[in-house]
Order: structure tokens, then C-alpha cells, then sequence
């Protein structure tokens, strides 16, 4: 970890934050004078997810999907974003670049939602080349089994799953 990310002083901010000094530019200032060099947006990553944190009050139930919590960049320390974590997904392992496939480890490591999307797209992607529509059945079955929420799905799995299916098995050459 390096003095980019606001992980680096974590444990000034953490101590910042309980003595109530919550305002991102005031951190920033403080940070800044101790030798951090990321950006403000870097660091309003990091409050925010304390702010949710928070706010969230002990006689609620728990949300009704995977909060665990986000996976760092084991290269800068950073939280990976959904976004990366989305395109890593679904990107086979030949095609990634060292940095990449460090980022996918991490998450495969850091988060079973990940390791489980990313196991039913690469299985999805060989459905696909090999046009059998009784391997697309089996891989629907796989995906509900694993009762991942419809939050958690992708709009390409929903494009297979929602096609009707005479065209399923027209696509597929069946």
C-alpha cells in the first residue's frame, strides 16, 4: 500500500472519525499534511462506506442481499470498483493481463457472489461455443440452485436466461 491511497492512513482517519471529524475536505487537509498524494475522491470512497456503516441501525433487519464487504486492489489497496469487478467477471484468463488476474484472485478470494458469477459466466461462454441446448438447460438449473438474487445478475446472463425459449434453441442450434 502506498501513500496514494487513503488505506495507508487508515488508522489516523479511524481515530480522525471517532474524535467526530467526518467532513472529507477537513480529512483531505489533514491527510495531505502527513503525506498522502491520492485524490479527494479516493478518500470520499473510503468515508462513504463508513458513513453507510453508520447509518445503519441495529434493530433493522439485514438487506436482503451479499453485503460483504468490498475487495481491495492487492496492487494499490484501493476497493475495486463494481464496474471492474463486473468486466473481470466475465473475461476468460487467457485474455487478462497479470494485473488483472491478481484482481480477479483477490476477488474470487475476497467474495463468493464473485466466485460463483464468475464460475456460471466462463461455463456460460462454453454453453454458448458448444450450441447444446441441453447444457444451457443444466446451466439454468446450476444458476437458480445457487439462489444468488436477481440484483446479483448480470444483464448478459439475464440475455440467455429471458430469451424465450424457441429461440434458445434456435441459437443453439437445436
Amino acid at each position: 500500500m502506498n501513500a496514494t491511497s487513503p488505506l495507508y492512513f487508515e488508522t489516523f482517519l479511524a481515530e480522525c472519525w471517532k474524535n467526530g471529524n467526518r467532513i472529507g475536505r477537513h480529512l483531505l487537509y489533514d491527510i495531505k499534511n502527513r503525506g498522502y498524494t491520492g485524490s479527494r475522491t479516493n478518500l470520499e470512497r473510503l468515508l462513504k462506506v463508513w458513513r453507510e456503516a453508520k447509518n445503519i441501525q441495529p434493530g433493522e433487519p439485514p438487506p436482503d442481499m451479499d453485503v460483504s464487504e468490498p475487495v481491495r486492489d492487492p496492487d494499490t489497496g484501493h476497493m475495486i470498483s463494481s464496474v471492474v469487478a463486473a468486466a473481470l467477471c466475465i473475461k476468460p484468463r487467457g485474455m487478462l493481463t497479470d494485473r488483472q488476474a491478481r484482481k480477479v484472485n483477490a476477488l474470487k478470494q475476497g467474495s463468493t457472489v464473485f466466485a460463483i458469477m464468475r464460475g456460471l459466466a466462463m461455463r456460460f461462454k462454453g454453453v454458448l461455443r458448444s450450441r447444446n441446448s441441453e447444457a444451457l438447460a443444466k446451466w439454468i438449473d446450476d444458476a437458480i440452485e445457487t439462489e444468488l438474487t436477481a440484483t446479483c445478475v448480470s444483464p448478459a446472463f439475464c440475455a440467455g436466461i429471458l430469451m424465450p425459449s424457441k429461440m434458445q434453441s434456435n441459437s443453439l442450434g437445436g
